[in-house]
Parts: structure tokens; C-alpha cells; sequence
């Protein structure tokens, strides 16, 4: 695994739609490295990969789109490995998210992780003010916990739509102007 893919594994294990996709922890883990590993790579090639590291490695990842562009999936084949049975559960979620993005041109934050040891310093916080500082055009996440959502509005973003899953996990679609 690289060590994005460990970041995200990690940060993500006990996240709410991950839970949705796989509800079995044990699972969960299994799954997580063949489902992180293709959005890194696919956001390596066709969008922004943005990491802070200390002196044990990488601790934070931001994946993020470009403006009007979908990344397509690298490794299509990897994913549905990760999902197998939850490939329905899961695809049908996905459109969900989907739209709630907005319908105007955006920077999109696709994913967003830090290892504990990088939480409460302001490294996640620092990673995406720079990508916004950058941007002329509105940004856009999905906050899938109360603490994205909390870090995202104290950046600026304020929720345009939520989206609750059959577990009750609410998912909100969250932008911030340019």
C-alpha cells in the first residue's frame, strides 16, 4: 500500500459511509486498501494529490477534481474486488453523493484524511486553505461526519443539501464560494 492508501484506510475505518458500504469492521478493513487505491491514482493522474508529512511519514491526504472534470476510476477492477457484495449498496450511494454537487463549475474535494496524530494542528486545515487560496472558482465536499462537516464550515463552507443513508449516517454537500 502506499502511504496515502494507509492514511486513508486508517482515517476512514470507522467512518460513517464506509460503515454504510460494509457494515462488518473486519470487512471494512479488507476492503478499504482496494477502494482507496484507485482514487489515489486516478486523482495522481487527472486531479490533486495533497499530503503533509512528519518525521514517521505521510499523515494527511486531500484528493481533490478539477473544475468540470469527473476523474474516471483507474483500476475498475480493484473497486468492484473492495465492494463485492455492497457493489449495489454502494453504486447507488455514489449517485446519491453525486447530486449533491453542485451544477456549476467547481473545485471539488473529493476526499479528505489525517492520521490521529496530525488531528487538532491545523495540517488538514492549512492543506485545504492553500488549494482554496488557489482557486478562483467555488469548492465543493461532502462532509461524511460531524467533524468534516465542522472543519469544512470553519473554512468557509456552509451546507447546501444533506443526504441521510439507511443507517442514518447524514451526509452533507457542503460549498464555499469563491
Amino acid at each position: 500500500m502506499t502511504p496515502e492508501v494507509c492514511v486513508l484506510v486508517e482515517a476512514f475505518m470507522d467512518d460513517p459511509l464506509m460503515a454504510y458500504f460494509w457494515p462488518e469492521p473486519e470487512r471494512r478493513r479488507r476492503a478499504l486498501p482496494f477502494f482507496w487505491h484507485p482514487r489515489v491514482e486516478a486523482r495522481r493522474r487527472a486531479g490533486f494529490v495533497d499530503t503533509a508529512s512528519d518525521s514517521e511519514g505521510v499523515t494527511t491526504v486531500l484528493l481533490w477534481e478539477r473544475p468540470g472534470r469527473h476523474v474516471p476510476m483507474s483500476k475498475p477492477f480493484s473497486l468492484i474486488r473492495a465492494l463485492g457484495s455492497a457493489t449495489p449498496r454502494a453504486l447507488a450511494a455514489s449517485r446519491r453523493i453525486e447530486s449533491l454537487r453542485p451544477a456549476t463549475p467547481h473545485l471539488y474535494l473529493a476526499v479528505g484524511a489525517a492520521l490521529p496524530r496530525a488531528r487538532g494542528k491545523g495540517v488538514t486545515s492549512e492543506l485545504v486553505r492553500a488549494r482554496i487560496d488557489s482557486s478562483e472558482i467555488d469548492v465543493f465536499v461532502v462532509a461524511t461526519n460531524p467533524t468534516s462537516a465542522a472543519m469544512a464550515e470553519h473554512a468557509g463552507f456552509r451546507t447546501t443539501r444533506e443526504l441521510v443513508l439507511n443507517n442514518g449516517a447524514t451526509l452533507r454537500g457542503m460549498l464555499r464560494p469563491a
